[in-house]
């Protein structure tokens, strides 16, 4: 018995990360060939174009600057072994062979005509997303110990934000894999101040920056371990100047074309400025970005948010440098996207690592200050043991049914593919059914089918003449109904064909791992 502990605790590290990677890998691989190969997810076709385009044509200028492009030179590596694997298999002899995703509505809704590109694509998010999860695992361990680490980790592992967009061909969550790499480097500089550590962390900023722009925040934690390590002496020297170039260094080998093709690289940045200032989602736009992204984050990650938030009070109350340091990058990063009006799960993603490592040392905390006040009793481990694990259930109880909830919601059919395959078996051929964007995808279809951009542009009376059937999708008209007093006008429009139109089905279920309904309506009685 001896043996056997002193062999787990040799090994300690090793046996965590191995079930920390097991748990992450199960809840971001769970359904990862959802509704293939329908394709509902508005970028995910365009994402996947880019790079085998790159591929097939040999230009290495994506032409597209939205986004930076080291993401999609990451996927264009991987498409590359995908490419010589299906050789290898008898399945591909050229480059033609790799046929891009049809994108049936572009920028709204597609199909996948190689869903093995999806699935792999998806696969490399994924495992990003266990990366992660392992980065914060090692980070808090470092700072705080094991018991931190692993509790953080936990944590992390069952966000339901980011077990939710580790299923979606997107920089999002590759970006927070590097934004976490610079930020244990910026660690290390607060620690030990080496040239190689200032160099890894300003060149691991760069390649975030380079994957999306919002991570540029990642450069304060870096500034702030330069400044607390020299302790009042000048702030300019050799290795935050170091840093910096390989900052550049990084952003600049991960999207070449912001130098060769610079007013691409700015119309596409500019467009999302833009976007991110001026345009927002109906029903949202009008909150307060702070108050929105701090009700969403209680609503869907449970009680880590209210205990980071009680960490990070204990450790400014102690003049902690090394929660200032962990909350530097959040911090800074909430109160830039407080001036946008765009606001959505993914924006926030970033700061979520850094959430559950605070909360995870507040646990800590709680479990130690248990042992201190039970070490009298007889019966103190078992009491010490029975408090822990309760507090732990009640952080995890919440993020961890919804990770669950939604993990599930993939492995369903899409309510629009439910909404599909009804109306390909119940409605009479050749019926005319008019369509919201993001409503079901009826391709070669038996009907006559057509999309509009929202159902109200149009007036009830184009629909008796155009129309036998409307589709309605809760994912694009329910943005109005969380906000009556902002779009009272849309919401009567919307009521008006509610009520003149005849209710033929109802579908609930679920869109892109998210609770949605749907609904069919006659035209005419």
């Amino acid at each position: 018995m001896d043996k056997l502990r002193q062999v787990g605790q040799k090994y300690s590290h090793f046996l965590d990360l191995l079930l920390l990677a097991a748990l992450a890998s199960m809840l971001r691989l769970w359904g990862v060939g959802f509704d293939l190969p329908n394709l509902y997810h508005r970028d995910e076709a365009k994402y996947v174009t880019i790079p085998l385009k790159i591929l097939k044509s040999g230009d290495y200028n994506p032409q597209f600057f939205n986004y930076p492009t080291f993401f999609f030179y990451l996927l264009s590596l991987a498409y590359i072994l995908y490419f010589l694997y299906m050789a290898s298999r008898g399945r591909l002899g050229s480059l033609d062979g790799l046929i891009l995703p049809e994108q049936v509505l572009p920028n709204v809704v597609g199909r996948a005509t190689m869903p093995s590109q999806f699935l792999l694509g998806r696969g490399i998010v994924a495992l990003s997303g266990v990366l992660t999860v392992l980065l914060v695992y090692w980070i808090a361990r470092k700072a705080y110990g094991r018991r931190a680490g692993f509790l953080a980790a936990l944590l992390f592992s069952f966000s339901p934000t980011h077990v939710r967009n580790s299923h979606f061909i997107a920089p999002d969550v590759t970006m927070v894999l590097l934004v976490m790499a610079s930020f244990a480097f910026s660690h290390e500089v607060w620690l030990k101040g080496s040239r190689r550590d200032y160099l890894l962390a300003g060149f691991l900023a760069g390649l975030a920056i380079s994957t999306k722009y919002n991570a540029y925040p990642i450069l304060v934690p870096l500034l702030v371990a330069h400044f607390l390590r020299r302790e009042g002496r000048a702030w300019i020297d050799t290795e935050i100047l170091l840093a910096a170039l390989l900052c550049a260094v990084g952003f600049f080998l991960g999207t070449p074309y912001a130098f060769l093709d610079l007013p691409a690289f700015l119309n596409g940045l500019a467009f999302e400025v833009r976007h991110y200032a001026t345009l927002g989602d109906p029903g949202i736009e009008g909150q307060n970005a702070l108050l929105w992204y701090g009700s969403y984050l209680i609503r869907t990650e449970g009680l880590t948010p209210l205990l980071a938030v009680l960490e990070a009070v204990r450790g400014l109350r102690a003049r902690s440098h090394e929660v200032l340091l962990f909350l530097s990058f959040p911090a800074v990063y909430l109160v830039l996207v407080s001036f946008s009006v765009v606001k959505n799960d993914r924006t926030v993603l970033g700061i979520i690592p850094f959430l559950t490592i605070l909360a995870g040392v507040f646990l800590d905390r709680a479990i130690a200050f248990l042992q201190t006040q039970t070490a009298k009793t007889k019966l103190s481990s078992v009491l010490t043991w029975l408090c822990a694990a309760v507090a732990f259930l009640l952080a995890i109880s919440w993020p961890a049914s919804r990770a669950l909830q939604i993990n599930v919601r993939f492995t369903q059919e899409d309510v629009r593919t439910q909404v599909t395959q009804w109306m390909e078996a119940e409605v009479a051929p050749g019926s005319r059914i008019v369509g919201e964007y993001y409503s079901p995808l009826l391709v070669h279809s038996v009907h006559h089918f057509r999309w509009v951009d929202r159902a109200t542009d149009q007036p009830i009376e184009w629909y008796e003449k155009n129309a036998d059937y409307v589709v309605f999708v809760e994912n694009r008209y329910g943005g109005f109904y969380l906000d009556p007093s902002r779009y009272p006008a849309e919401i009567a429009a919307y009521e008006a064909m509610f009520t003149q139109f005849t209710l033929v089905k109802e579908f609930q279920g679920g869109a892109l791992g998210n609770p949605c309904h749907a609904r069919v309506y006659r035209v005419r009685p």
